[in-house]
């Protein structure tokens, strides 16, 4: 054979071998010095320099505790801007910011070294795609998908996190979905929470602890007594005051219930209001968070500000534990709940009705009863409820004014200034010191001296009145002769004229109306503002049932063995009232809580 035929057949043989290769892979890169190697230190997703260019963010990840995978996505609408979360029925988020976090991680970032280019180390390097079809297999190895897209639905970045580098705890094995390399890249999810709290505005009543006046605890459940027949079981009923002056809380309408009897509950003297169960109420108001939330059926929201429900609507609302009733015919629908309501009343007017439902399935939330254990990530199980949020006025918030009456004629002006006037008392002559006594000879002419510590005069006065403190420990009075007075509104006018006094009244009572339409407008406008407020806050609850974890349901309700606590005992050598003490409480809001 010549040595051109065996060039030949060597030649085939390596294009066949070439060939067989290409078809043997399935990976889309090239190795040696043209593939993978030749992207290190080059940023990855070269096109993506804008981070408002993002639209939507999907996360997918296997969640260990719940041995499921977790997938959360948020959104903008193109039209309106507004962001939502289409895993959780396009409830509202607060995302700007986490998408401004999330965005800017994937923008410059670049591959710092190749880690893998086998897809059988895939799962060594937990860089493995989340797969919901596989969560039986568990998450070995799987990392986090994320995925950024543009309002035309564009893939601006898609990478798989994995595994935190050994030997270097900021940086982390990352791979692109559609190729077998691993990369090594500096990036730190921690932005990428799929935690639904992370991802929404979190003052959910939008309430502060300062403004709360007061708590009306209405402790009860619903039993069933037969099939499809409720009854209210009551515990206790309690009105909570806080007055914000002294910083204590006084209780009101306080009726304990043995079975259906109701009776008074007296605090005993020996007794107090638990204020620290209060205002750590207060604070899980003010700081109430939700794990998720339901969307309710269409109709429900426009059917309870209606005069009458509909079956379907009954039937929602019965699925998540809470039902309507009507008092009398032709009265108001009253909703109960099976786990009791709580009202609170800020000083603005507005009262939030909280209704506690069924439970709501459960969750893994962080333990925070043991500090050791919160702080290396512990979570433990919480079955959660569903809570009804509404609000209404408190219409006795806003009483009406106590209005000036009108005087009809000149007599009834003369009466009502002669009323305002009082009866004319002469004040008795000054006092004279000396009096008619003789002077001293053996002090006349010796110069005064200025009165000693237990004797000196005050600093303050009032109308010309001074006042002395004696050895004895009495406060001594005297006034100088006050200089005369010129003549005030309240003094008797001079003789007035017919026309005179016809000119006085109209402009007394042109001063009175504008007085009382003042008060008037003044009470009108704090109601108006209570109202615009109770119907925006109804607005955003109108279509949700939200769902909390149990620690916020016990922190949000008190049990009447909880709620009144023996006085503790006063200190040694502490004296109890002293004017002027400032009392010791917590104001949620303020350090120190």
């Amino acid at each position: 054979m010549s040595d051109n035929a065996k060039t030949g057949i060597v030649a085939a043989l390596a294009i066949v071998s070439s060939v067989l290769a290409w078809m043997t892979t399935t990976r889309n890169y090239s190795t040696g010095p043209t593939g993978a190697q030749t992207k290190i230190n080059q940023v990855i997703f070269e096109k993506f320099t804008d981070p408002l260019a993002a639209a939507s963010l999907k996360i997918m990840r296997y969640d260990s505790d719940a041995e499921k995978y977790a997938e959360f996505e948020v959104s903008k609408d193109r039209k309106t801007g507004v962001w939502t979360i289409p895993s959780n029925e396009n409830y509202p988020a607060d995302a700007n910011r986490q998408m401004s976090e999330a965005a800017n991680l994937f923008i410059g970032l670049k591959a710092l070294n190749v880690a893998s280019e086998k897809r059988d180390e895939q799962a060594l390097f937990g860089v493995v795609e989340p797969d919901k079809k596989k969560e039986d297999s568990g998450g070995e190895g799987v990392g986090t998908l994320v995925q950024l897209r543009d309002e035309k639905g564009d893939i601006l970045a898609d990478l798989i996190i994995g595994k935190a580098d050994s030997q270097d705890p900021k940086k982390r094995f990352v791979r692109i979905p559609t190729e077998d390399v691993i990369y090594v890249a500096e990036i730190d999810p921690a932005p990428l929470s799929t935690d639904f709290k992370q991802w929404i505005e979190s003052d959910l009543l939008k309430l502060s602890g300062a403004d709360i006046e007061v708590l009306g605890i209405r402790n009860y459940s619903l039993v069933e007594v037969s099939r499809g027949q409720l009854e209210i079981s009551k515990v206790y009923d309690a009105d909570l005051f806080f007055n914000v002056r002294d910083g204590k809380w006084t209780a009101k309408n306080l009726v304990a219930y043995e079975g259906t009897t109701p009776k008074i509950r007296e605090i005993l003297p020996t007794e107090e209001v638990n204020a620290n169960k209060l205002n750590d109420m207060k604070s899980a108001l003010d700081n109430l968070r939700i794990v998720n939330v339901a969307k309710k059926p269409s109709g429900v929201a426009a059917d309870l500000k209606g005069d009458q429900l509909q079956k379907e609507t009954l039937a929602a609302l019965s699925r998540r534990g809470f039902f309507a009733s009507r008092a009398r015919e032709g009265g108001d629908i009253e909703l109960f709940a099976m786990n009791g309501d709580l009202q609170v009343t800020t000083k603005d007017g507005v009262q939030y009705l909280l209704r506690f439902g069924n439970p709501a399935g459960a969750s893994f939330e962080p333990v925070e009863t043991n500090e050791a254990a919160a702080e290396d990530g512990s979570k433990e199980v919480s079955i959660n409820r569903f809570l009804l949020v509404t609000t209404r006025v408190d219409e006795s918030k806003f009483p009406q004014p106590d209005l000036e009456r009108l005087p009809e004629t000149v007599e009834e002006l003369k009466a009502i200034e002669a009323i305002k006037r009082g009866p004319k008392v002469q004040p008795p002559p000054p006092a004279d010191p000396a009096g008619d006594q003789p002077a001293d000879p053996a002090t006349e002419g010796t110069p005064t001296e200025p009165p000693s510590d237990t004797e000196k005069p005050s600093d303050k006065g009032d109308g010309g009145v001074s006042a002395m403190l004696t050895e004895k420990g009495k406060f001594v009075h005297f006034q100088d002769p006050a200089p005369a007075q010129p003549s005030t509104p309240d003094q008797p006018p001079a003789e007035l004229t017919d026309e005179e006094w016809k000119e006085r009244l109209d402009a007394e009572r042109e001063r009175i109306n504008k007085e009382n339409q003042r008060k008037i407008d003044q009470r009108n406008d704090r109601l108006a503002v209570a109202k615009k407020k109770s119907a925006e806050l109804n607005a955003r609850f109108a279509d949700w049932y939200y769902i909390v974890s149990d620690a916020e349901f016990k922190r949000l309700k008190i049990e009447l063995s909880d709620l009144i606590t023996t006085k503790a005992p006063a200190g040694p050598n502490v004296p109890q009232g002293l004017p002027g003490s400032v009392p010791n409480f917590n104001i949620p809001g303020l350090p120190g809580r």
